[in-house]
């Protein structure tokens, strides 16, 4: 997974996320027309806040990039939340 990844997976699902790594973060959101400047490693990120319509909470760096990959779904993610249904 790349960043020009996660921005188009963004584009494609009107999401803005927020990565967090060592005291810092960056932001990227279904509107941008570029990424930030100065990217880090996309290693170097912890987790990611994922921000939608419908969903709200952090994503844990390796269960970003199956969503981003296609390789776990939202619902899918959604399921493992404690306290949905």
């Amino acid at each position: 997974m790349t960043f020009a990844d996660v921005l188009d997976w963004c584009r494609k699902n009107r999401a803005d996320v927020r990565g967090v790594y060592r005291g810092k973060d960056i932001s990227i959101s279904h509107k941008d027309t570029q990424l930030p400047n100065a990217l880090p490693s996309i290693g170097e990120i912890f987790h990611w806040d994922l921000e939608m319509a419908d969903l709200n909470h952090y994503v844990s760096g390796s269960d970003f990039e199956r969503i981003v990959t296609g390789k776990l779904t939202l619902d899918g993610f959604k399921s493992t939340l404690r306290g949905r249904e």
